[in-house]
């Protein structure tokens, strides 16, 4: 027989007032992701996303990142971020949604500041957290009677490991933006991507001019603000095809297309399939 001896006592990250929740999670596999999401954020919870295959670069705020296997990408409520996979670079990953996450020193359903780059690397930790990653989905697919107790106490033993992986691994690189004008455009599209805004809207609005207008934002995102508008468009379509039962038609007014027809041949160039079928796709994973 052998037996094993508890060394020490375990002081949780998280006090007993502020339980974190476990609002969703899932797994996408990398043929899956050959469809990326397109710019979304999550307005009340924090997403984690840990990578297990594939390489490709990632949109995260106002920053382009490398990410590969070992990867953990922490998104912050309210933080955009584009998933720029696609059939050249198929990405595999893990995907959870926590709220009620309150850390003291953070705002509330933040992991990490808001100016450090999202990007850490799990170490030593990677294949534990994948066997837990698996064992969780199996619990969320087939539910049993202590299913969301386990859930529960596997959230906290996944924070743990992330915390771990961002405080305990290399400093988190400072992020802020070297493009304060840069920011002001970004921040102006986010709040009127639904509307049918122009270039030159937004240059009245902000006092700049066009040529400085299309050249500072595309040097800081690498899209023209345009761009940028009609993917915010697209993702927020994505994430209200995953997430709600409103019809396409619907959607697409709501995201501010005059037609349904321009909606879908936007959503097919893209995200590579129609609205349709990526409904399909994501809901019967």
């Amino acid at each position: 027989m052998l037996q094993h001896f508890v060394e020490e006592t375990v002081s949780p990250l998280f006090s007993s007032k502020t339980q974190p929740t476990l609002c969703y999670m899932g797994k996408i596999l990398p043929e899956i992701s050959a469809y990326p999401r397109i710019m979304h954020s999550h307005k009340n919870h924090v997403e984690i996303s840990i990578i297990y295959s594939g390489i490709s670069r990632y949109l995260i705020g106002d920053r382009k990142q490398l990410i590969q296997p070992g990867d953990i990408l922490i998104y912050n409520s309210g933080v955009a971020h584009d998933e720029l996979s696609g059939p050249d670079a198929q990405i595999g990953s893990y995907f959870f949604a926590i709220s009620n996450l309150e850390i003291q020193g953070l705002r509330p359903n933040a992991l990490v500041a808001d100016d450090v780059l999202p990007v850490f690397h799990v170490g030593q930790d990677f294949h534990t957290l994948l066997e837990l990653c698996e064992t969780m989905l199996k619990q969320m697919e087939q539910p049993g009677e202590w299913a969301k107790y386990l859930l529960h106490f596997e959230t906290q033993a996944l924070l743990e490991i992330v915390w771990r992986s961002i405080y305990h691994g290399r400093k988190p690189q400072e992020g802020k933006s070297q493009y304060y004008l840069g920011q002001r455009i970004k921040e102006y599209i986010d709040e009127h991507y639904r509307e049918p805004i122009s270039i030159k809207d937004i240059c009245r609005d902000l006092g700049l001019s066009e040529s400085y207008v299309s050249h500072t934002f595309k040097d800081m995102l690498g899209y023209s603000p345009m761009q940028y508008a009609l993917r915010c468009k697209i993702g927020e379509a994505q994430t209200l095809l995953i997430s709600t039962d409103y019809s396409i038609t619907e959607i697409a007014r709501m995201v501010g297309f005059d037609a349904q027809s321009h909606f879908n041949q936007r959503f097919i160039k893209y995200v590579g399939i129609s609205p349709s079928k990526f409904r399909k796709n994501y809901r019967s994973r």
